[in-house]
């Protein structure tokens, strides 16, 4: 799966979105047989938003798509009775849930991140398949219980003082049901995010989670 110095972005980002994966190489060759590739790129989905949100910023306004609130669209994974739901439960777990129900319900609900929340529902934290990369660190899975081991125990692991700033600070990015889909892009288009959660002014509620994939799939139909 590649791509070419003068395919338009609607072609990298359709690619991207059909063959699920994270980058596409930006290939050009010199040569008319293709010999002797040269590397110029890895597009991504974010890159492509930043790109776009640069040019549009300044005239969002002109269109009116961009000033929906977002839950009048198709957009995003909702609870129930909330916002309009693309068919896939929201999945929520509790801090006390193991570490294991976690991993399986990344798999098995095919999503890249789970709200964590507390008894209300409010949010707490989110566990993203990133985080999995942490039990790695010092060989970590080679002695723990996954059955045993909480989602807030795991979260730990990789929220100490060698975790950048950066990438904790982006964790978990909010907005609300009522704000534009400028604005929930204008999140995206910080380094590091890859969610949204919708949640309930004040209590923090989840209400709903959009991902970069979501706001692709919308905006390309």
């Amino acid at each position: 799966i590649q791509a070419g110095p003068f395919d338009n972005l609607k072609e990298v980002a359709l690619k991207i979105l059909r063959n699920d994966v994270c980058t596409v190489p930006i290939i050009h060759s010199s040569s008319d047989d293709g010999s002797f590739p040269q590397l110029l790129h890895l597009a991504s989905l974010s890159g492509i938003l930043k790109c776009i949100f640069r040019y549009f910023r300044h005239v969002s306004g002109s269109l009116s798509v961009l000033q929906l609130p977002i839950c009048s669209i198709p957009l995003g994974t909702w609870v129930p009775k909330i916002g309009e739901s693309n068919g896939r439960p929201l999945a929520m777990l509790r801090p006390s849930a193991s570490l294991s129900a976690a991993l399986n319900l990344l798999i098995h609900a095919q999503v890249s991140s789970i709200p964590i929340v507390d008894d209300n529902d409010s949010l707490v934290d989110i566990y993203c398949r990133s985080d999995i990369t942490a039990l790695a660190k010092d060989r970590v899975y080679t002695h723990i219980n996954l059955n045993e081991m909480t989602i807030h125990q795991a979260l730990q692991l990789g929220q100490d003082s060698f975790y950048p700033y950066e990438l904790r600070s982006q964790r978990c990015q909010m907005c609300l049901r009522s704000d534009s889909l400028f604005k929930v892009m204008e999140r995206f288009a910080n380094p590091g995010v890859r969610q949204v959660i919708i949640v309930e002014a004040g209590s923090k509620r989840v209400e709903g989670i959009v991902t970069l994939s979501d706001i692709f799939r919308f905006l390309l139909g």
